[in-house]
């Protein structure tokens, strides 16, 4: 029940903040100062942060293109 609630939490941060998350976690796991089991606890937070992100991104990139596919529609009604 405790994962479920910090997968949950986590969920409720912005695109920026799951970036910041995954700078900050990248930074510690390089920096070597982490013991085994925090090591891979920061790693699984960073994987989850990234695919938050690359799916954002995602749906933001589906959005621009049906965006621009309906402007193309508007253009060539106008001519």
């Amino acid at each position: 029940m405790a994962k479920e609630k910090k997968i949950n939490k986590s969920n409720d941060l912005s695109f920026e903040q799951h970036l910041d998350r995954a700078k900050d976690i990248i930074t510690k796991l390089e920096s070597g100062n982490c013991n085994l089991d925090e090591l891979l606890s920061k790693y699984k937070d960073g994987i989850e942060s990234l695919n938050f992100c690359s799916d954002k991104l995602n749906e933001f990139e589906n959005k621009i293109k049906i965006i621009k596919d309906s402007s193309k529609i508007d253009m060539e009604e106008l001519q």
